[in-house]
């Protein structure tokens, strides 16, 4: 018997973890061998006098970048992230996952997510496409994505090596998944 659900990994990660760069190295490569990719990977700029750099998304097909948190001024110890930003982005991917990429890659898996927003949808729709995807999830959200998953992903440590290898075993141009 085959498996026939669609693969879904997850980086875990903690602190002092370069996972946006991973994310954007995997996309990059994918791209240059003619593998459509989908999705978000977060830059950090400090545009600011902010204790905190503002947080953006670079679209991954058209490079297009979105700011993503808000300023809550000094001093502040609140959430920065911008839930009407993150929700606006959401509709048009799920549009482009409808178009059926080759794989999803979302910068996160967090807060939003695990309480029914940010790009849940997106990740549930690839999932029911049979799209491959790869996302990143903190540590202290692990426990939500494990909910919310049903168990039913990958764990992949943050290292190159093992995204490459996960990558080349489930991500195929969808001419060659739609003939299989």
């Amino acid at each position: 018997m085959t498996n026939t659900m669609p693969p879904i990994a997850a980086i875990r990660f903690g602190g002092g973890v370069a996972v946006d760069a991973l994310l954007a190295e995997a996309a990059f490569r994918l791209q240059a061998n003619g593998i459509v990719v989908e999705g978000f990977v977060q830059l950090e700029r400090d545009l600011s006098e902010n204790c905190c750099a503002a947080m953006h998304l670079e679209g991954i097909r058209d490079g297009s970048v979105w700011l993503i948190s808000q300023d809550l001024g000094k001093g502040s110890s609140g959430c920065r992230l911008d839930p009407q930003a993150l929700a606006e982005l959401c509709g048009p991917l799920l549009r482009r996952v409808q178009e059926k990429p080759d794989l999803l890659i979302l910068n996160r898996f967090g807060k939003g997510e695990m309480f029914g927003g940010g790009f849940r949808a997106a990740i549930e729709a690839a999932f029911i496409l049979g799209i491959p995807v790869l996302v990143a999830v903190r540590d202290e959200y692990a426990e939500a994505w494990q909910a919310f998953t049903d168990g039913c992903h990958v764990e992949l440590e943050p290292r190159s090596a093992a995204i490459d290898a996960w990558l080349c075993e489930h991500v195929h141009r969808r001419e060659a998944r739609d003939a299989a």
